[in-house]
C-alpha cells in the first residue's frame, strides 16, 4: 500500500517550471485543433484556392511550433538541474528515434518502393517518443 502512495506522489510531482510547460502545451494542443479541423474542412471541400491556400496550409503549424518552442522555454526556466537533464535525456532519445525512422523510411520510399507519408508525421513520432520515455522514467522511479 506504501508503495502506490509514492506512486501516486511521484505522477502527481511537478515543479513550477513543468507546470507552467504542460499549460504552454496544453494550449497549443487546444488550439491546434481548433484551427486543423476548419483549415482541414476549408482546404479540403476546395474552398480555398491559389496562394491563399498555401498560406492557410501553414496555419495550422504555428501552434506545434509553439509547443517545440515550449521545450526550450521550459528547459531554460527549469531550475532543478536532475529534472533538467531528465528532460534533456528525453528528448534526445525522441529526436534520435524520429530521425532514424524518417532516414530509414526514406529510404524505403526512395529506393524500396515504400509509399511516401506526410514529413509532419516526424513530429507526432518525436511526440510520442518524448511521452513515452517520461512515463517509462516516471514507472521506473
Amino acid at each position: 500500500m506504501k508503495g502506490d502512495v509514492d506512486m501516486t506522489q511521484a505522477f502527481c510531482a511537478a515543479t513550477p517550471a513543468q507546470r507552467r510547460h504542460s499549460r504552454r502545451v496544453i494550449v497549443a494542443s487546444i488550439a491546434y485543433v481548433a484551427i486543423l479541423i476548419p483549415v482541414a474542412y476549408l482546404i479540403h471541400h476546395g474552398m480555398v484556392a491559389g496562394p491563399w491556400r498555401m498560406g492557410l496550409a501553414i496555419v495550422p503549424a504555428l501552434p506545434l511550433v509553439a509547443m517545440f518552442g515550449s521545450y526550450a522555454r521550459y528547459l531554460s526556466e527549469e531550475t532543478d538541474e536532475y529534472i533538467r537533464s531528465l528532460v534533456v535525456r528525453q528528448i534526445l532519445v525522441a529526436t534520435t528515434v524520429a530521425m532514424v525512422c524518417a532516414v530509414v523510411w526514406g529510404f524505403l520510399a526512395e529506393l524500396g518502393g515504400a509509399p511516401q507519408i506526410a514529413t509532419y508525421w516526424i513530429a507526432v513520432v518525436w511526440v510520442a517518443v518524448q511521452c513515452a520515455s517520461a512515463l517509462v522514467h516516471k514507472v521506473r522511479r
